[in-house]
Protein backbone atom coordinates (compact mmCIF):
# COMPACT_ATOMS: atom_id res chain seq x y z
CA UNK A 1 0.00 0.00 0.00
CA UNK A 2 1.51 3.26 -0.81
CA UNK A 3 2.08 6.18 1.83
CA UNK A 4 -0.77 9.00 1.25
CA UNK A 5 1.00 12.12 0.60
CA UNK A 6 0.21 15.26 2.30
CA UNK A 7 0.49 18.65 1.44
CA UNK A 8 2.39 21.14 4.07
CA UNK A 9 -0.42 22.45 5.29
CA UNK A 10 -0.86 19.64 7.39
CA UNK A 11 2.22 20.66 9.48
CA UNK A 12 0.66 24.14 10.32
CA UNK A 13 -2.71 22.07 12.11
CA UNK A 14 -2.41 22.69 16.32
CA UNK A 15 -3.99 19.84 18.54
CA UNK A 16 -6.40 23.12 19.90
CA UNK A 17 -7.65 23.23 15.93
CA UNK A 18 -7.53 19.85 15.27
CA UNK A 19 -10.15 19.26 18.58
CA UNK A 20 -12.40 22.38 17.16
CA UNK A 21 -12.84 20.29 13.43
CA UNK A 22 -13.81 16.91 15.86
CA UNK A 23 -16.41 18.79 17.67
CA UNK A 24 -18.02 20.74 14.86
CA UNK A 25 -18.57 17.45 13.71
CA UNK A 26 -20.26 16.02 16.83
CA UNK A 27 -17.39 14.16 18.30
CA UNK A 28 -16.66 14.40 21.92
CA UNK A 29 -13.63 14.61 24.37
CA UNK A 30 -13.52 12.30 26.86
CA UNK A 31 -11.92 12.15 30.05
CA UNK A 32 -7.99 10.04 29.70
CA UNK A 33 -6.04 9.20 32.60
CA UNK A 34 -2.60 10.91 30.70
CA UNK A 35 -3.21 14.59 30.48
CA UNK A 36 -0.70 14.43 27.30
CA UNK A 37 -3.09 12.95 25.21
CA UNK A 38 -6.74 14.35 24.01
CA UNK A 39 -9.22 11.61 23.75
CA UNK A 40 -12.59 11.93 21.16
CA UNK A 41 -14.93 9.45 20.67
CA UNK A 42 -17.81 9.98 17.56
CA UNK A 43 -20.40 8.03 15.69
CA UNK A 44 -19.20 7.65 11.60
CA UNK A 45 -22.65 6.58 10.21
CA UNK A 46 -20.51 4.53 7.72
CA UNK A 47 -19.29 2.33 10.22
CA UNK A 48 -22.55 2.66 12.75
CA UNK A 49 -20.16 2.13 15.93
CA UNK A 50 -18.75 4.59 18.59
CA UNK A 51 -14.99 5.67 17.48
CA UNK A 52 -12.35 6.62 19.46
CA UNK A 53 -9.16 9.31 18.07
CA UNK A 54 -6.32 9.66 19.81
CA UNK A 55 -4.07 12.86 19.63
CA UNK A 56 -0.79 14.32 21.63
CA UNK A 57 -2.08 17.07 23.24
CA UNK A 58 0.89 19.31 22.75
CA UNK A 59 2.64 20.05 18.71
CA UNK A 60 5.84 20.07 20.32
CA UNK A 61 5.92 16.56 21.21
CA UNK A 62 7.96 14.56 19.04
CA UNK A 63 5.29 11.83 17.87
CA UNK A 64 2.93 14.44 16.94
CA UNK A 65 3.40 14.61 13.52
CA UNK A 66 2.55 10.96 12.92
CA UNK A 67 -0.38 10.55 15.22
CA UNK A 68 -2.06 13.80 13.31
CA UNK A 69 -1.41 12.37 9.64
CA UNK A 70 -2.58 8.72 11.31
CA UNK A 71 -5.66 10.57 12.68
CA UNK A 72 -6.09 12.86 9.16
CA UNK A 73 -5.95 9.08 6.96
CA UNK A 74 -8.72 7.26 9.77
CA UNK A 75 -11.04 10.42 9.57
CA UNK A 76 -10.42 10.31 5.41
CA UNK A 77 -11.78 6.64 5.45
CA UNK A 78 -14.66 7.35 7.96
CA UNK A 79 -15.89 10.71 5.88
CA UNK A 80 -15.05 9.37 2.06
CA UNK A 81 -12.60 12.50 1.41
CA UNK A 82 -9.28 12.94 0.14
CA UNK A 83 -6.64 13.43 2.62
CA UNK A 84 -5.67 16.71 1.91
CA UNK A 85 -9.60 17.83 2.01
CA UNK A 86 -9.44 17.16 5.30
CA UNK A 87 -7.02 18.96 6.07
CA UNK A 88 -8.12 22.07 4.24
CA UNK A 89 -11.65 21.38 6.10
CA UNK A 90 -9.52 21.83 9.61
CA UNK A 91 -7.02 24.36 9.12
CA UNK A 92 -9.27 26.42 6.70
CA UNK A 93 -12.58 26.03 8.40
CA UNK A 94 -13.43 29.55 8.88
CA UNK A 95 -12.51 30.98 5.68
CA UNK A 96 -12.47 31.44 2.15
CA UNK A 97 -9.32 31.29 0.01
CA UNK A 98 -8.95 33.10 -3.36
CA UNK A 99 -6.36 31.30 -5.87
CA UNK A 100 -4.60 32.59 -8.19
CA UNK A 101 -1.81 31.11 -10.55
CA UNK A 102 0.06 32.87 -13.22
CA UNK A 103 1.86 30.31 -15.29
CA UNK A 104 5.11 31.08 -18.04
CA UNK A 105 4.48 30.61 -21.69
CA UNK A 106 5.65 27.19 -22.96
CA UNK A 107 9.82 27.83 -23.16
CA UNK A 108 9.77 30.72 -20.90
CA UNK A 109 10.98 31.05 -17.68
CA UNK A 110 9.59 29.26 -14.73
CA UNK A 111 10.43 31.60 -11.96
CA UNK A 112 9.08 35.50 -11.77
CA UNK A 113 11.16 38.37 -11.15
CA UNK A 114 10.84 39.98 -7.78
CA UNK A 115 9.34 43.33 -8.88
CA UNK A 116 6.56 41.30 -11.10
CA UNK A 117 5.93 39.55 -7.98
CA UNK A 118 5.43 42.33 -5.78
CA UNK A 119 3.41 44.52 -8.15
CA UNK A 120 1.01 41.44 -8.79
CA UNK A 121 0.09 41.07 -5.07
CA UNK A 122 0.09 44.85 -4.88
CA UNK A 123 -2.58 44.96 -7.44
CA UNK A 124 -4.49 41.72 -6.19
CA UNK A 125 -4.68 43.89 -2.46
CA UNK A 126 -6.38 46.49 -4.37
CA UNK A 127 -8.50 44.43 -5.78
CA UNK A 128 -9.91 42.98 -2.99
CA UNK A 129 -10.02 46.14 -0.65
CA UNK A 130 -12.20 47.46 -3.68
CA UNK A 131 -14.73 44.65 -3.93
CA UNK A 132 -14.82 45.28 -0.28
CA UNK A 133 -15.72 49.35 -0.63
CA UNK A 134 -18.01 48.12 -3.46
CA UNK A 135 -19.92 45.46 -1.12
CA UNK A 136 -20.20 48.68 1.44
CA UNK A 137 -21.20 51.19 -1.10
CA UNK A 138 -22.50 50.12 -4.65
CA UNK A 139 -21.29 52.37 -6.84
CA UNK A 140 -20.25 52.12 -10.49
CA UNK A 141 -16.77 53.81 -9.36
CA UNK A 142 -14.61 54.98 -6.71
CA UNK A 143 -12.50 57.92 -6.54
CA UNK A 144 -10.25 56.88 -4.25
CA UNK A 145 -10.38 53.75 -1.78
CA UNK A 146 -12.68 53.72 1.13
CA UNK A 147 -11.92 53.17 5.11
CA UNK A 148 -14.05 50.03 4.86
CA UNK A 149 -12.15 48.63 1.76
CA UNK A 150 -8.61 49.07 3.12
CA UNK A 151 -10.29 47.73 6.80
CA UNK A 152 -11.03 44.50 5.27
CA UNK A 153 -8.14 44.67 3.18
CA UNK A 154 -5.69 44.68 6.19
CA UNK A 155 -7.71 41.77 7.37
CA UNK A 156 -7.08 39.37 4.38
CA UNK A 157 -3.62 37.33 4.81
CA UNK A 158 -1.15 36.20 2.56
CA UNK A 159 -1.85 32.34 1.97
CA UNK A 160 0.25 29.32 1.44
CA UNK A 161 1.33 29.48 -1.90
CA UNK A 162 1.19 26.47 -4.47
CA UNK A 163 3.20 24.42 -6.76
CA UNK A 164 2.22 26.23 -10.31
CA UNK A 165 4.64 29.00 -12.20
CA UNK A 166 3.62 31.52 -10.00
CA UNK A 167 0.79 30.25 -7.07
CA UNK A 168 -0.46 32.03 -4.23
CA UNK A 169 -3.69 32.30 -2.37
CA UNK A 170 -5.21 34.93 -0.62
CA UNK A 171 -7.32 34.24 2.64
CA UNK A 172 -10.42 35.76 3.38
CA UNK A 173 -11.15 35.04 7.34
CA UNK A 174 -14.73 34.87 7.51
CA UNK A 175 -15.22 36.15 11.71
CA UNK A 176 -17.40 32.37 12.36
CA UNK A 177 -17.95 31.32 15.51
CA UNK A 178 -17.55 27.88 16.17
CA UNK A 179 -21.40 27.14 17.41
CA UNK A 180 -22.53 26.88 14.08
CA UNK A 181 -26.78 27.81 13.70
CA UNK A 182 -28.19 24.55 14.50
CA UNK A 183 -30.37 22.54 11.85
CA UNK A 184 -32.65 24.44 10.02
CA UNK A 185 -32.10 27.81 10.78
CA UNK A 186 -30.41 30.05 8.18
CA UNK A 187 -26.54 30.01 7.91
CA UNK A 188 -24.81 33.75 8.45
CA UNK A 189 -24.01 35.77 5.78
CA UNK A 190 -21.07 37.52 7.22
CA UNK A 191 -19.70 40.62 5.22
CA UNK A 192 -16.42 39.13 3.81
CA UNK A 193 -18.43 36.42 2.63
CA UNK A 194 -20.58 38.81 1.04
CA UNK A 195 -17.11 40.16 -0.82
CA UNK A 196 -15.96 36.60 -1.80
CA UNK A 197 -19.28 35.96 -3.48
CA UNK A 198 -19.30 39.42 -5.40
CA UNK A 199 -15.90 38.72 -6.74
CA UNK A 200 -17.19 35.18 -7.67
CA UNK A 201 -19.96 36.69 -9.07
CA UNK A 202 -18.27 39.08 -10.93
CA UNK A 203 -16.44 36.34 -12.97
CA UNK A 204 -19.54 34.55 -13.75
CA UNK A 205 -20.65 37.84 -15.14
CA UNK A 206 -17.79 38.17 -17.22
CA UNK A 207 -18.17 34.82 -18.38
CA UNK A 208 -21.55 35.58 -19.87
CA UNK A 209 -19.78 38.96 -21.34
CA UNK A 210 -17.30 37.23 -23.07
CA UNK A 211 -19.84 34.14 -24.46
CA UNK A 212 -21.93 37.04 -25.29
CA UNK A 213 -19.87 39.27 -26.80
CA UNK A 214 -21.00 42.08 -24.75
CA UNK A 215 -19.82 43.36 -21.86
CA UNK A 216 -23.66 44.69 -20.71
CA UNK A 217 -23.58 41.41 -18.30
CA UNK A 218 -20.45 43.19 -15.97
CA UNK A 219 -21.78 46.82 -16.38
CA UNK A 220 -25.21 45.85 -15.49
CA UNK A 221 -24.61 44.20 -12.38
CA UNK A 222 -21.84 46.24 -11.02
CA UNK A 223 -23.73 46.36 -7.98
CA UNK A 224 -23.50 42.49 -7.06
CA UNK A 225 -20.23 42.05 -8.79
CA UNK A 226 -17.04 44.15 -10.37
CA UNK A 227 -17.30 47.70 -9.80
CA UNK A 228 -15.39 50.21 -12.39
CA UNK A 229 -12.93 49.89 -10.10
CA UNK A 230 -12.02 45.86 -10.20
CA UNK A 231 -12.38 45.96 -13.97
CA UNK A 232 -9.85 48.63 -14.15
CA UNK A 233 -7.47 46.22 -11.90
CA UNK A 234 -7.99 43.04 -13.75
CA UNK A 235 -6.62 44.91 -17.14
CA UNK A 236 -3.98 46.56 -15.45
CA UNK A 237 -2.75 42.89 -13.86
CA UNK A 238 -3.38 41.62 -17.39
CA UNK A 239 -1.63 44.05 -19.41
CA UNK A 240 1.70 43.42 -17.18
CA UNK A 241 1.62 39.77 -17.48
CA UNK A 242 3.80 39.95 -20.85
CA UNK A 243 1.64 36.90 -22.65
CA UNK A 244 1.35 34.77 -19.02
CA UNK A 245 -1.91 32.95 -18.45
CA UNK A 246 -4.02 33.91 -15.51
CA UNK A 247 -6.00 31.96 -13.65
CA UNK A 248 -8.31 32.08 -10.67
CA UNK A 249 -10.04 29.71 -8.59
CA UNK A 250 -11.89 30.41 -5.19
CA UNK A 251 -12.50 27.68 -2.55
CA UNK A 252 -15.15 28.04 0.23
CA UNK A 253 -14.94 27.72 3.77
CA UNK A 254 -16.64 24.64 4.22
CA UNK A 255 -18.61 25.20 7.14
CA UNK A 256 -20.15 28.13 5.09
CA UNK A 257 -21.83 26.40 1.67
CA UNK A 258 -22.10 29.72 -0.95
CA UNK A 259 -25.37 29.90 -3.05
CA UNK A 260 -26.13 27.15 -5.35
CA UNK A 261 -25.74 29.24 -8.30
CA UNK A 262 -21.48 30.26 -7.47
CA UNK A 263 -20.78 26.64 -6.34
CA UNK A 264 -20.89 25.54 -9.88
CA UNK A 265 -17.62 24.73 -11.14
CA UNK A 266 -18.55 25.88 -14.85
CA UNK A 267 -17.83 29.25 -13.60
CA UNK A 268 -14.55 30.14 -15.50
CA UNK A 269 -12.39 32.55 -13.35
CA UNK A 270 -9.55 33.03 -16.24
CA UNK A 271 -8.45 36.31 -17.51
CA UNK A 272 -7.19 36.10 -21.44
CA UNK A 273 -7.03 38.17 -24.61
CA UNK A 274 -11.14 38.13 -24.89
CA UNK A 275 -12.25 38.50 -21.17
CA UNK A 276 -9.38 41.66 -21.18
CA UNK A 277 -10.64 43.58 -23.97
CA UNK A 278 -14.48 42.90 -22.39
CA UNK A 279 -13.30 44.45 -19.15
CA UNK A 280 -11.76 47.58 -20.67
CA UNK A 281 -15.14 48.47 -21.73
CA UNK A 282 -16.88 47.52 -19.01
CA UNK A 283 -14.54 49.09 -16.88
CA UNK A 284 -14.60 52.57 -19.05
CA UNK A 285 -18.13 52.57 -18.85
CA UNK A 286 -18.43 52.61 -15.16
CA UNK A 287 -15.71 54.67 -14.47
CA UNK A 288 -17.93 57.73 -13.83
CA UNK A 289 -18.21 59.71 -10.82
CA UNK A 290 -21.29 59.84 -9.10
CA UNK A 291 -23.99 62.37 -9.70
CA UNK A 292 -21.60 63.36 -12.93
CA UNK A 293 -23.59 66.14 -13.91
CA UNK A 294 -22.98 67.80 -10.75
CA UNK A 295 -20.77 70.07 -9.62
CA UNK A 296 -17.77 69.79 -7.06
CA UNK A 297 -16.14 72.85 -4.99
CA UNK A 298 -12.43 71.51 -5.38
CA UNK A 299 -10.27 72.79 -2.78
CA UNK A 300 -6.68 72.32 -2.37
CA UNK A 301 -2.69 72.66 -3.46
CA UNK A 302 -1.22 72.82 -6.65
CA UNK A 303 1.41 70.06 -7.25
CA UNK A 304 2.27 70.42 -10.63
CA UNK A 305 2.39 72.99 -13.35
CA UNK A 306 3.14 71.79 -17.24
CA UNK A 307 2.77 73.73 -20.29
CA UNK A 308 4.04 73.38 -23.72
CA UNK A 309 5.64 76.88 -23.49
CA UNK A 310 7.29 78.96 -21.16
CA UNK A 311 5.15 81.00 -19.01
CA UNK A 312 5.79 84.45 -21.22
CA UNK A 313 3.49 87.21 -22.48
CA UNK A 314 4.20 86.28 -26.34
CA UNK A 315 1.96 85.40 -29.06
CA UNK A 316 2.63 81.51 -29.08
CA UNK A 317 2.34 80.70 -25.24
CA UNK A 318 -1.03 82.24 -26.13
CA UNK A 319 -1.94 79.31 -27.81
CA UNK A 320 -0.03 76.54 -26.10
CA UNK A 321 -1.10 74.18 -23.99
CA UNK A 322 -1.34 74.73 -19.91
CA UNK A 323 -2.33 72.08 -17.03
CA UNK A 324 -2.32 72.53 -13.44
CA UNK A 325 -2.74 69.45 -11.30
CA UNK A 326 -4.39 69.70 -7.90
CA UNK A 327 -4.54 67.65 -4.68
CA UNK A 328 -8.14 67.65 -3.98
CA UNK A 329 -8.95 67.39 -0.21
CA UNK A 330 -11.63 65.60 0.21
CA UNK A 331 -13.71 65.20 3.32
CA UNK A 332 -13.30 61.33 4.58
CA UNK A 333 -11.52 60.09 1.54
CA UNK A 334 -7.98 60.19 0.67
CA UNK A 335 -6.73 63.04 -1.78
CA UNK A 336 -7.77 62.70 -5.48
CA UNK A 337 -5.12 64.46 -7.97
CA UNK A 338 -7.13 66.51 -10.86
CA UNK A 339 -5.99 68.01 -13.84
CA UNK A 340 -7.60 71.19 -14.70
CA UNK A 341 -6.37 72.97 -18.33
CA UNK A 342 -6.27 76.94 -18.01
CA UNK A 343 -6.65 80.18 -19.84
CA UNK A 344 -3.42 82.08 -19.71
CA UNK A 345 -4.40 84.46 -17.16
CA UNK A 346 -5.56 81.86 -14.84
CA UNK A 347 -2.16 79.73 -15.38
CA UNK A 348 -0.23 82.83 -13.94
CA UNK A 349 -2.50 83.05 -11.13
CA UNK A 350 -2.01 79.43 -10.83
CA UNK A 351 2.01 79.78 -10.74
CA UNK A 352 2.19 82.47 -8.69
CA UNK A 353 -0.07 80.51 -6.00
CA UNK A 354 1.93 77.70 -6.31
CA UNK A 355 5.00 79.48 -5.70
CA UNK A 356 3.43 81.07 -2.54
CA UNK A 357 1.86 77.57 -1.47
CA UNK A 358 -1.22 78.85 -1.43
CA UNK A 359 -4.27 76.84 -2.23
CA UNK A 360 -6.81 77.49 -4.78
CA UNK A 361 -10.44 77.02 -4.91
CA UNK A 362 -12.66 76.19 -8.25
CA UNK A 363 -16.09 74.64 -9.21
CA UNK A 364 -16.71 72.00 -12.13
CA UNK A 365 -16.94 68.81 -12.63
CA UNK A 366 -14.59 66.27 -12.36
CA UNK A 367 -14.11 63.01 -14.97
CA UNK A 368 -12.32 60.26 -15.33
CA UNK A 369 -10.52 59.68 -18.58
CA UNK A 370 -8.18 57.02 -18.99
CA UNK A 371 -6.24 56.99 -15.47
CA UNK A 372 -6.72 60.35 -14.47
CA UNK A 373 -9.26 62.59 -13.28
CA UNK A 374 -10.14 65.88 -15.50
CA UNK A 375 -11.96 69.23 -14.13
CA UNK A 376 -14.51 69.95 -16.83
CA UNK A 377 -16.82 73.07 -17.21
CA UNK A 378 -15.30 74.75 -14.34
CA UNK A 379 -15.71 78.39 -12.95
CA UNK A 380 -15.08 80.37 -9.93
CA UNK A 381 -11.47 80.26 -10.08
CA UNK A 382 -10.22 81.39 -6.57
CA UNK A 383 -6.87 81.84 -5.29
CA UNK A 384 -6.83 81.61 -1.17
Amino acid sequence: MNPISYSSLIDTITPDQFAAFLKRKGWQQVKYANADLWVFEGVVPSFGEDISMVIPSQKEFADYPVRLRDCVQLLSQYYDQPADIIVHNIAHWDRDIFKIRVESPVGREQLLSLDFAAVVISQYRDFMAFAAATETDARRFFAKLTGAGREFANKCKFGHTFVGSFGLTIECPLDLVPELPMPGLPLPRPFPRAVTERIVSGYANLTDAVRDENPEALIQNYRTGFSGNMCEILTDIYESLDGRALSHGMIWAPELPPPEALSSAEIKMTIDQKSYEVLQVAANALQTVEEPDADKIIVGRITRLRSEKPPLNIEEFMFASRTIIVLWEMEKQQPLNVHIELPLDLYKQACDAHKNGRKISVVGKPKKRGKFWDLTDYHDFEIL
